[in-house]
């Protein structure tokens, strides 16, 4: 029998054996092993209610927060490609990325709201934008992170995984030219992590 190699059973194994223990910690914010695959289906869900189809990109400007966290297991199991940002690039480069990525949905962080209304009108391939802590407030946003989680089913989606498909896309920040796409694989990632 051939099992594909993917980092979601990291997640499902947490789950299933050390549930009631905390696993996500985030300033004042705790999170149990069960509840943090339960927030990961629902974005899962949510992103496929969105019309996200296996393969799209989603990006994230943010900082390293349980809202990345669960994006790098609620993106893979919904199918999508995981587009982190780093948020010490230029806004010039963070607007290359999305555009060259094809990002379809750009979750960020309230602190990045300027930036994002700024790169939003001149981006060719017009994501959809997801504030992750704040108010959508007539901006860029369409969505609320904490109300899109709550619009998703809790159920796990179990997805076909290629373990050769890409899973994440990283972005460089070379020293000569605009950043180069680094594709990783469902594979890579798991060898990657034990």
């Amino acid at each position: 029998m051939f099992v594909p190699l993917s980092v979601l059973e990291f997640r499902d194994r947490a789950a299933a054996y050390f549930g009631e223990k905390v696993g996500i910690v985030d300033g004042d914010r705790r999170f149990t092993y069960r509840l943090f695959a339960e927030r990961t289906h629902r974005l899962a869900n949510a992103l496929r209610e969105l019309g996200v189809v296996p393969g799209d990109r989603v990006s994230f400007i943010t900082y390293n927060t349980h809202q990345l966290l669960e994006a790098y297991y609620g993106v893979l199991e919904a199918g999508a490609v995981l587009n982190p940002i780093n948020i010490r690039l230029a806004p010039r480069e963070i607007a290359y990325i999305l555009d060259h990525a094809g990002s379809r949905l750009v979750f960020f962080h309230a602190d990045f709201a300027p930036l994002v209304k700024e790169l939003a009108a001149n981006l060719t391939t017009r994501p959809r934008f997801v504030i992750l802590e704040g108010e959508t407030d007539g901006g860029v946003a369409t969505h609320e992170y904490e109300a899109l989680l709550a619009s998703g089913s809790p159920a796990a989606i179990s997805p076909t995984i290629d373990e050769n498909a890409i899973a994440e896309l990283f972005y460089t920040s070379g020293t000569t030219g605009l950043p180069k796409g680094v594709a990783i694989t469902h594979r890579q990632l798991h060898l990657h992590s034990l």
